[in-house]
C-alpha cells in the first residue's frame, strides 16, 4: 500500500489529524504581514495610551511631591507630638510647683497662732492693749495721705 504523501496523518491525543499541504504551508507572507500589522497596531495602541514622555514627566513630578508632602506631613506631626509632651511634663511641673506653694502656705499660716502673736507682742515687746481715750481719730482730707506736722497729743480735748 502506497500511502499518498499529500494524506499524511498525525495523532494529537486522542484524535488523528490530517497534516496541511504543501501548498497551505507556503502561505507564510501573508502571516507575516498579519503579525506586521498586528505590530504596527500594537504601537499605535501603546502610543493612544498617552505614556509619552509628557505623560510620565507629570506622573513623575506628581509622585515626588506626593512624597515630599507625606515626609513633610510626618515631620509636623512629629513636631506636634514633641510638643504635646513637653506641655505635658510641664504641666505636670506646674502642679508639682503649686502643690508644693500651698503646703509652705499651710505652714506659714500655721506657724503662729494667735495666741503665740499674743505671747510675743506683750512679753517679748512690750506691747499693750489701747486703754478707752487713747485713740484719736482723724479726719481724711482730699489727699491720698495724712501729714503729720506736729507730734500727736497725749489727751483729747
Amino acid at each position: 500500500m502506497a500511502r499518498n504523501p499529500r494524506e499524511m496523518y498525525y495523532i494529537d491525543g486522542s484524535t488523528v489529524r490530517k497534516v496541511k499541504p504543501d501548498r497551505e504551508r507556503v502561505q507564510r507572507p501573508a502571516r507575516r504581514k498579519r503579525s506586521r500589522t498586528y505590530e504596527k497596531a500594537a504601537v499605535t495602541a501603546e502610543s493612544s495610551l498617552g505614556f509619552d514622555m509628557g505623560y510620565m514627566l507629570v506622573l513623575s513630578v506628581m509622585l515626588i511631591v506626593m512624597i515630599v508632602s507625606c515626609v513633610v506631613m510626618l515631620s509636623v506631626q512629629g513636631n506636634v507630638e514633641h510638643k504635646e509632651r513637653n506641655i505635658e511634663s510641664l504641666q505636670r511641673e506646674l502642679e508639682s510647683v503649686q502643690a508644693d506653694n500651698d503646703a509652705y502656705e499651710d505652714s506659714l499660716n500655721n506657724m503662729y497662732s494667735l495666741d503665740d502673736i499674743y505671747k510675743i507682742a506683750t512679753g517679748e515687746l512690750g506691747m499693750v492693749y489701747s486703754k478707752n481715750g487713747q485713740i484719736i481719730h482723724y479726719e481724711k482730707e482730699d489727699g491720698d495721705y495724712v501729714k503729720q506736722y506736729s507730734d500727736v497729743p497725749k489727751t483729747v480735748d
